[in-house]
């Protein structure tokens, strides 16, 4: 049960890990014994990171093909000494963006995981992110964005790509990688704020999503308006 609840959650902003927490308070009995990530050398803790491993790697091989783009333009980036593509400052963009989050993790460990890892701040958590997102859509709304994920638009002056096997033949770059260079272009410091964000998404009941949302709402609303006609980037 905590497996497809995992599963299902995962793909939405509703927090898995606050939901995986909040269950078996709710069933109660030896579910709430059991299944209590606070208790001392608890495996339900190991149980639920192995969950949220195997999520990842799932959107790792969906997304195969972009991560080996951006992969490779950061070996490529590291190899030439020089950021000159879309897919080499994403892969940048990504790294700087991963730090905050990373040191938020590694120091606060222990607060995280023994404080407010429990049903009330769980439940606390849901709300508030229920708030956040019903806020930021709200914001968009208002601001005019048409989405808070948009869908890839087509630049005119975008670079082509020679199809394999052919001489002279050109073809547009394909709806992913569109989306790629628009994130791409992204201030750093957007990028960074976006990821230091994710350091609520450590509390458990709050999603990635939602925090991530709030710093890039702004941005790419006031860029749309800027710009009729086009949708800005998807956070």
């Amino acid at each position: 049960m905590i497996g497809a609840l995992q599963g299902v959650a995962e793909l939405f902003p509703v927090s898995s890990l606050g939901h995986s927490i909040l269950l078996p308070a709710v069933l109660g009995g030896s579910w709430a014994r059991d299944l209590d990530v606070t208790a001392p050398d608890s495996p339900y803790l190991a149980f639920v990171v192995g969950l949220h491993v195997a999520t990842a790697l799932a959107m790792v091989v969906y997304f195969r093909r972009d991560w080996v783009r951006i992969v490779g333009g950061l070996l490529t980036s590291i190899r030439d000494r020089r950021v000159a593509t879309d897919d080499q400052r994403l892969a940048w963009m990504l790294v700087l963006a991963t730090i905050p989050v990373g040191l938020a993790g590694l120091l606060l460990d222990q607060v995280f995981r023994t404080l407010l890892a429990k049903p009330v701040p769980a439940a606390a958590f849901l709300v508030a992110n229920g708030v956040l997102l019903i806020a930021v859509e709200e914001l968009a709304r208002r601001r005019g964005s048409v989405s808070t994920v948009d869908a890839p638009t087509v630049r005119l002056d975008a670079p082509t790509r020679v199809l394999p096997g052919t001489v002279g033949v050109a073809a547009p770059p394909t709806a992913e990688q569109r989306a790629d260079a628009r994130l791409a272009r992204l201030p750093v410091l957007t990028a960074v704020l976006v990821g230091a964000a994710q350091i609520l998404a450590l509390l458990p009941g709050i999603s990635r999503s939602g925090p991530a949302d709030g710093p890039s709402a702004s941005r790419r609303t006031s860029a749309a308006r800027r710009r009729p006609g086009r949708s800005g980037p998807a956070a």
